[in-house]
This record gives C-alpha cells, structure tokens and sequence, in this order.
C-alpha cells in the first residue's frame, strides 16, 4: 500500500477546507441528493462527498456506506484523488499497486473500483472529493469521467455558495462601516438631494451601464426612477421610504437599470441618510451602487442546477407507476424544466422513426405510433455526432419544410441520443411550436444527458426484465427463492408459474403459506427431503435432492430439486434454485435399474457361459459363473486376460472372420471352435456375439459361449450307433429283402392269396428299411467328408427329364402326376450328375409324398442372375406348417412326430440334399402357403 502524499499548498488547503465551515457539520439535503443521484447514474455501491482533513477524511455525505463518517487519511483513496485536478480512475484495485493491499480494498467495503473527482474552493484549493465506489471492477470511459465532473462542478458550487453567502453577510458588516464614498473606487458612488431631487454620480457608475457620465447630462432622482425596470421601482423605493422614516438603518436595494446596448444590469444600491434640516426633513443622502449581474446570474444559475437536481432526484425515486407511466411522468417534468411543450422518447427503426411516448399539451397532434422517415427528422444528425443537439429557429434550417416540423409545427428542438445496454435504441426530444431565445448552458446538458441516462437504465432494465420472464417461462420446472430464519419460520419470496404444474397450487399461495408445499410431499420422502434441507443449511453446501409429491388424483410424481444457499446478514438462510418433473426420467430409471437386475439374475444364473469384452483391446469387462466354470480360471485371474489368449492357433482365422462380421454387421453367427481351459486341455463350444455401446461410447462385445463336450460325445455316439447298425442291418437285410423278392415273383410257385399279400407288404417294408440305411449311411459320409463329389458340366434339361422318370412309377403308385415346366433354354450346370439326382430325387418324392390323390407335381428350371440356375418343385400339398419351418433342414426332422403319422420317411432327405447342395457350391430352399402347397428350389451354378 502507498500512503497518500502530502500537497505542496496543504496549509493554505486547510485553511480553505476550514473557511467552508463544512467540516464535521450535520447532514445536508443538498449534498445527498448529489451523492444520491451519482450513486443511481453510475449503479455503483457507494457514493461520498468526501473533506480531506490533515489526518482524516471526513465525509460530508456517505450513501451506502451505512454510519461509518470517516476513515484515516493514509488508508484513503481521495487523499491520492486530490494531489491532482483531473479524475483519480482506478478500475481494478487489486490490479494497481497503490491499493491491491489496502485495508478498504482486502475488508469491507472491498473496493474494487474507484473514480474520484477533486472538489475545488473558489480560491483553486482542492479540498475533497466526489467520488463513487463499487466491489466490483469495472471500465470508466470518457463519457462516465466527464458526467462525474459535471457533477463534481454541482457539488463545486453548493460548497462556494455557501462561501458566497458568508461573503454577503460579511460585506454586509463591513459596507456600515466603510466609506460610502471613495473617489476612484470600483463602485459606483452617488449623492442625492432629498429636498431639491438633483443627484451626483461618479464614473464607475456611469460605466456600469455603457456611458461615459458627460454623455448623461444633469441627473434626478425622477431620471434616475425612468432608468430602472418598471417591475423594480416600487420595491426600491419602498426600501428607500422606510430607511428616510427611521425604520431601516441602511437603505438597500436590488433592482435592474437599462444598459446602453437595451440590455438589463442588476446592480445593488446601499445608501444612508446624513443630514435632516432644521424641520426634520431629509437633506442628504450618499450611497453606492454595485453591478451584481454575474453574481445574478450565478444565483439563478445555481438555484435553476439545484432545481435540475431535485427534478432528476425526484424522476429517480419517487415517480411510480407501470415503465410507461414513469417515462411520461419524466418527460412531463423535462418539459416543464426546459419550459418547452413537447417531450417525445423515439425509437428508431432501421430508416423510421417512431414516436413510443409522449408529454404533450391536449392540442398537439402528436401520440405514441407516429412514424416519420428518419431522413426528415433531425434526429439522423445525432447518429452522426455524440452529444446534444439544440435549435433555436427550425425556420431558419434545411428542415424547415422537412415533413415531421410541418405536421408538428415545431420551431425550437433540443434532442440527444437514447442507449440502452450501450446500443442506440434512439432520442430523447424536447421542442416548441414558438421561436425560444434560451442561453442552451451546461445546467440543462446535464438535465437532459442525466434523464437520457435514466431512461436508459429503465429500458435496459425492462428489456432485461422481458429476457428474463421469457427465459423463465421456457425453463421447465419452477424457479423459486426459500428462506428459512432461525426461529424456523419459512416463506418463498418467490416461484416461477411453473409451481402449479408440480405442487398444483398458485406463486401467491405459496408465498402466503409456504406450508402447503411441505403439506404436498410424500410423507415417506418428507423426513428426507427436511435433513437435505437442514445439511445445506448448516454447511451452506448446494442442495440436491429427488422425491415424490402426491398429486391431486392422489398419484405420485417424482421431482428433482436443486438450490444454492446464502445466509444473510439477519443469519436467515436463503436458497436461489429450481425443482423440475422428473416422473419419466424417474420411470424410466427404476425400469432400467430392475431390468438391469433381472439381467444380472440371468447372467449369473445361465448355464450357457456369458463374457463382455472391449472390442478395441480384447481385455475382459466382466464374466459369468458358467464360463469361469467351464474354463476354470477364478474371476480375478480370467479378467487380466485377453479374450485371444483362450482360443487355439487354428482356430484364428475363424475369429478373424467373426470379426469381419461384427464391423459390418454388429453381430457374427453361431460357430463351433475349442476353448483352451487353465490346465491346458481343450474343450469344445459353440460362439456368438453382438457388440454394443456404453454411455461413454466405448465399443463393447457380448460373446455367449456354450460348452457343447456332452452335445458332442452324444453325436459321436450317434454316429456310431448309426454306422455300426447300418453296416450290421445291410447284409442280412439284402438277403431278406431277395428272398421275399423270389417268393412274390413266384419262383416257389403261386402262394395262397392271403400269403402272397403278406409277401407283398414284407417285401415293400424291406425295401423301405434299405432306403432308411441307404440315407443313414449317406449322411454319415456326407458329415465325415467322406462321400465323393466329380463336378462337370451337366445338361440341366436332361439331367431334369432323367430324374422326373426315375419318380414317375412312385407318383403312379400314389395317383400323382409328374409334369414338366418351363425350361431354361441351353441352361448347363456345374455338378455332380449323380449327387444332384439324387438331392432332386429326395425333393420330388417329398412332392408326391405330400401331394393329394390326382394331384400334380411341376418341375421347372429358371435363370437366377446370369451365373446361377434354379431347380424348382411345386407340389399341391398341404404346406409346411409355421412351427415346423425352422427345423425343417435339420436330420431326422418330422413336421408330424407322432406315433400315428400319416407319412412316413426317416427325416434325412432335406437334411441330405441340404448338405449335396452345400458340397456341390449350391443351395436349397422353400416357398409355402398353408393348404396351397410349397415350393422347393435348388439353386447351383452354371457351367462356363
């Protein structure tokens, strides 16, 4: 910190400071009114009238300081403002290293911005300051620096007419005693002959009013009554009558006389009365006469800022009413100062100008809505320069014809521009149907600039006031204020409208009674929601908290609270926050919390082991029991692992494939590898994944691993079962199935007709069981890789013709006829002649199988693209049952399973053609209706 230094002229400064008589003298209206009107213009905290006394300063007016009167002079900031003459600015305290330690600045008030303008005596000596603080730093332009020293001047001139009035009372003194008159004095002198009227002056007198004393000639005392103001005479000579009758012992007037140039001068005349006759009859008389004009017009000067003031004083804080009413309240006032009729706040509007209101007699022919073309006004020139803008005589400019003066009639306009949030919003205008001779001083340049600014902050505050209701009315929710004092007494102050979405009651019930919120909370929720309230209270810590209140149909709906606590100077509490509707979030939170809950039962309980990997980086997130089960890691171990690490190396490629899939799909099929276990053995499963997203968008991969070593130990049975019963049920079948051939073909001679009938039925069952082991045997070689495949190009058409032969006897049998289709021309296919006779064997026997007695089966060829050809077989059948299409490829697959089944066959055909398709580069599949038949297709390539 730096102690303020001492003026060079600080003893004559002190004297000065004391002959003001200022110093440690009771308040004063006019010296807060000042400090008052300087603290709302700038919206500072604090506002002084700062004496700067040897060891202190003292203040003369202190608004928002509370009772503090005075400070010491080392701490202080206007004992550095008066070392100088120009304005002391600091914008940031903490920023200067005059005062970033100051006492003022690190406790309160905490300053943090200052602007101080010297107070000055008459004399030049600078005895305090007008000064304006705040605890927040802020910018001070030249516009803010010199509207403080006009007001500064104000405060100037309210110290030295105090100055000034001591002086008259002083002189008042002196002048009894003086004489009257002095040849060659600076005062007019003159001596009047009461009995014959015939005067004397000197020539200062003369002077005064612009003659040289010859040019006057012989003087009276009638001369010199034609000479004064007709208002003045009788005053002065009624003072002049009770002086000659004893009742004053002076004789003292004021009064006005005509000056050479037509012009009035105000002088002071003091005389006395030295001679009476021998009768008693005033004789002589001498007095002087003073020119007071200047002083006149400081007094009328002084008196018109001090009515400036009180105006401005009142438009700040006694006008009430709606905004609109309070700007037409103002402009009335204005008028009624600058003695003009019209006053007229403007909005300007891109190239119009808008009258938005008016102060105006009822005959003016002027109200809010009238627009003009701001070319035509005068107000476009202020765009164009800061500043006021006054004319005396419309008549005698450019605009004289200008459309706004003709419709208005106006003649005399004084005008400045309107900001509001430091944009042109556009002029403040005060003007005159009449010509008006005005001096246009600083007094009313400050009246007109201090309105301009007030109007200003009304509009900012309104526009600030609408973004904010609007901002309020699209915030979900309410916004309110709690209080709660220590006594436990509570009240909102204020909430939003959107209380009575959530609590289904009014903002003006609630401030009434604030009991009726608490009266709506669910009362499981209430002991919680009053300890939040109670914690933040005590540590002044945000409160948050969720909870339900009960609705008017008695339902519940959760909201969400949230509020910032200050504990105020009365040690009252009050919370600044909002409470919105979180019923669907809520909702949706405790569903996804249960079905979260739910999914964790199912992940620990299946059976089928379950893991989530980071796609990116293959580490373990989690896994369940089943798989820690199978692989036998613990959960611990099994999470520092890489997903890579439990797969065998030939397998890899098969993973790599699966992870094709998963960036092009999201999800890879079911496919069978081995999985190595901690012990080193293998074991096998079946894999399938998806991957998904978490919350913070990192790449997640759902695998289900399903240990399949029973599945494959009984397939591995199965198979054996099957080849060995096959291979040990073909020889003695083929024996039976000749024998029983012989004995129906009569080589033993005709049997009795009811043996030959036995003979028939045992012999087709037999050859039923040997297409049974044919189809068991086939696909055990199919699945063990062990059937041969000789591909070459085949005629589509003939290999057809062959195979509906090969079925005609069957559909004979069963009253069904096989008809040929339409036909690719020229169509050649690339396959195993035999391998696909048989797969289209299996597919027109299943038609004629499942088709009704004189029904029909179609077989016909297609083009599929220019690479692929189409076998297609359409029966008249029933149709594949929904339930049964799924499964209806796999082996030993039956749409009737039951014992008493229609149909027989083992199951394997779709199986097998499935599996020869596959082999040969081909596929099957189907199209059905139920009760309209289907269609099976096989599709293979075509040969080059």
């Amino acid at each position: 910190m730096i102690i303020p230094s001492v003026p060079t002229d600080e003893w004559q400064r002190l004297q000065a400071l004391m002959a003001t008589g200022l110093l440690d003298s009771p308040p004063e209206a006019r010296f807060d009114r000042l400090a008052r009107i300087a603290q709302s213009s700038f919206g500072v905290d604090i506002a002084l009238v700062s004496l700067v006394d040897s060891e202190r300063q003292w203040f003369k007016s202190a608004q928002g300081l509370g009772d503090v009167c005075e400070t010491g002079r080392e701490i202080s900031f206007c004992g550095h403002a008066i070392l100088d003459s120009g304005l002391l600015v600091v914008e940031d305290a903490h920023l200067d290293p005059r005062f970033f330690d100051n006492p003022l600045v690190l406790q309160p008030p905490h300053i943090r911005f200052y602007a101080g303008a010297p107070l000055h005596t008459s004399g030049g000596y600078r005895i305090g300051t007008l000064c304006i603080i705040d605890s927040k730093p802020r910018a001070f332009g030249a516009a803010e620096s010199e509207l403080l020293r006009i007001m500064a001047d104000s405060v100037e001139e309210q110290i030295n007419q105090s100055q000034l009035t001591e002086l008259r009372r002083s002189l008042k003194e002196s002048e009894s005693r003086a004489q009257l008159v002095i040849e060659g004095a600076n005062i007019g002198v003159w001596q009047c002959d009461m009995q014959t009227g015939s005067c004397e002056f000197n020539e200062r007198w003369a002077d005064m009013l612009g003659y040289r004393l010859a040019e006057l000639g012989p003087l009276t005392i009638d001369i010199w009554k034609s000479r004064v103001h007709p208002d003045d005479v009788a005053c002065a000579m009624v003072a002049m009558e009770r002086h000659l009758a004893g009742n004053a012992p002076v004789y003292e007037g004021k009064f006005r006389m005509k000056h050479k140039a037509g012009h009035w001068v105000w002088l002071q005349s003091r005389g006395r009365l030295f001679s009476r006759d021998d009768d008693g009859q005033p004789l002589m008389m001498y007095g002087t006469h003073a020119d007071i004009t200047a002083e006149r017009e400081t007094l009328a000067q002084l008196e018109r800022k001090n009515r400036a003031l009180q105006l401005l004083n009142r438009i700040a804080f006694e006008l009430d009413g709606s905004l609109d009413q309070q700007i037409t309240q103002a402009l009335a006032l204005g008028c009624d100062y600058l003695q003009l009729e019209l006053g007229i706040v403007s909005e300007i509007l891109g190239e119009v100008y808008a009258v938005r209101w008016v102060a105006a007699p009822p005959e003016a022919e002027v109200a809010p809505g009238l627009h003009f073309v701001l070319e035509q006004t005068y107000c476009h020139l202020l765009l164009q320069q800061p500043g006021v803008l006054a004319i005396q005589h419309m008549g005698h400019s450019s605009f004289q014809q200008a459309e706004c003066y003709r419709q208005l009639g106006l003649e005399s306009y004084i005008a400045i521009r309107l900001l509001v949030d430091g944009q042109l919003f556009g002029t403040l205008n005060f003007s005159a149907v009449a010509p008006r001779e005005w001096p246009f001083d600083d007094t009313d340049r400050m009246f007109i600039g201090l309105l301009a600014h007030w109007l200003g902050d009304m509009l900012g505050k309104r526009a600030q006031q609408e973004r904010l209701d609007k901002l309020v009315e699209q915030t979900p929710g309410m916004l309110y204020q709690y209080r709660l004092w220590p006594n436990g007494h509570s009240a909102f102050p204020y909430s939003s409208s959107g209380i009575e979405q959530i609590y289904r009651v009014s903002p003006e019930a609630v401030k009434e009674n604030a009991d009726v919120v608490f009266e709506r909370i669910y009362a499981p929720d209430l002991e919680q929601v009053s300890a939040s309230i109670q914690a933040s209270e005590r540590h002044l810590a945000i409160w948050h908290t969720q909870y339900r209140v009960v609705q008017q149909d008695g339902s519940l709906r959760w909201v969400e609270g949230r509020a910032r606590p200050e504990r105020l100077d009365d040690g009252s509490t009050i919370w600044h926050g909002y409470l919105t509707d979180i019923q669907h979030e809520k909702q949706a939170e405790l569903a996804l919390a249960d079905s979260e809950q739910r999914l964790r039962g199912l992940f620990e309980l299946s059976s089928i082991g379950i893991s989530l990997n980071d796609f990116s980086t293959g580490a373990f997130i989690d896994v369940n029991r089943a798989l820690l089960a199978a692989i036998g890691y613990d959960k611990a171990s099994l999470l520092r692992l890489d997903f890579r690490e439990l797969t065998p190396a030939e397998y890899k490629a098969r993973d790599r494939q699966a992870l094709v899939e998963l960036k092009l799909d999201g999800r890879y099929a079911p496919y069978e590898k081995e999985y190595i276990r901690r012990d080193g053995s293998r074991f096998p499963v079946r894999q399938q994944g998806m991957l998904i997203r978490d919350a913070a968008g990192r790449t997640l991969l759902w695998s289900l691993v399903e240990d399949i070593s029973a599945l494959k130990q009984v397939e591995q049975m199965q198979k054996e079962f099957v080849a060995t019963v096959s291979h040990e049920l073909r020889t003695p079948l083929t024996s039976i199935t000749g024998s029983l051939g012989l004995l129906n073909q009569g080589v033993l001679g005709d049997l009795p007709a009811k043996a030959g009938q036995m003979v028939r039925v045992a012999h087709n069952n037999s050859k039923r069981l040997n297409l049974l082991i044919n189809d068991l045997l086939d696909m055990e070689k199919l699945v063990a890789g062990k059937m041969p495949f000789c591909l070459q190009a085949c005629d589509l058409a003939e290999l057809v013709h062959e195979a509906v032969e090969m079925n005609r006897p069957l559909g004979k049998e069963r009253g069904v006829r096989l008809e040929m289709g339409t036909m690719a021309a020229g169509a050649r296919v690339q396959a195993d002649r035999d391998r696909l006779l048989q797969a289209l064997f299996n597919l027109q026997s299943n038609a004629i199988k499942f088709s009704p007695e004189q029904g029909r089966v179609l077989i016909s060829t297609e083009w599929q693209g220019t690479d692929r050809l189409r076998i297609l077989v359409r029966d008249q059948g029933e149709g594949i049952p929904e339930s049964f299409r799924a499964r209806i490829f796999q082996k030993f697959a039956q749409a009737d399973s039951s014992d008493t089944r229609k149909k027989g066959g083992t199951g394997l055909g779709l199986a097998i053609t499935r599996e020869l398709l596959e082999r040969m580069g081909g596929s099957v599949d189907f199209e059905s209706t139920p009760g309209q038949g289907s269609c099976f297709w096989l599709e293979i390539p075509a040969a080059e």
